[in-house]
């Protein structure tokens, strides 16, 4: 391969790294700024993870799955600023309001429970459900935040999750119950 081939090679590998990070940074960004609870460290988390790619990226071009490897390296990352905090003997930053991005988890949520009376948008309502949604395991977390936020289909978020879509489909039913009751209902209730 001579120098001008590795160039051409070189900036289609860079295309293809760009592409990939635009389809999947919604995602990483939304799950960081959940886990975090800071946007600020929520981006500084992404861009590690996304350096960290970058220097993985041929390795994982021959993966079956890269969104699965690349869903693993934002997590670490996620991890890595989370014990840094506590390192550090920052505290997590105050729960306060519910952030905005609740709101449509609410709404998703009250909808897939067909429990839109029920579960009324007023701001108690909506501290109780990042209550609930922070109580979750992380794999149910993480399957409420692709699914009832960003509106991702079970066969992604099973890519991200390195598992099938039926055991999305299983784990978004548990999340829903278990927010369900930590918002005093049962499903299947009207």
């Amino acid at each position: 391969m001579n120098e001008s081939d590795w160039a051409v090679r070189r900036g289609s590998v860079r295309l293809t790294f760009d592409a990939f990070c635009e389809t999947h940074e919604r995602a990483w960004i939304w799950i960081a700024r959940a886990r975090l609870r800071d946007e600020t460290a929520a981006y500084e988390a992404v861009g590690r993870m996304k350096r960290r790619l970058w220097q993985q990226w041929d390795r994982l071009l021959r993966e079956k799955v890269p969104a699965f490897h690349a869903w693993a390296l934002v997590k670490e990352e996620i991890g890595a600023a989370l014990a840094e905090k506590l390192v550090n003997a920052e505290p997590r930053p105050p729960r306060g309001p519910a952030p905005a991005w609740v709101e449509a988890v609410h709404r998703s949520v009250a909808s897939a429970l067909d429990l839109a009376g029920d579960l009324t948008g007023d701001e108690r309502s909506r501290e109780r459900m990042y209550a609930a949604i922070e109580r979750l395991s992380e794999r149910r977390h993480d399957v409420v935040i692709l699914r009832h936020l960003l509106g991702l289909e079970d066969s992604v978020i099973a890519d991200y999750l390195g598992t099938t879509e039926a055991s999305v489909r299983s784990t978004a039913s548990q999340a829903l119950d278990r927010l369900t009751q930590a918002l005093g209902g049962r499903r299947g209730e009207r």
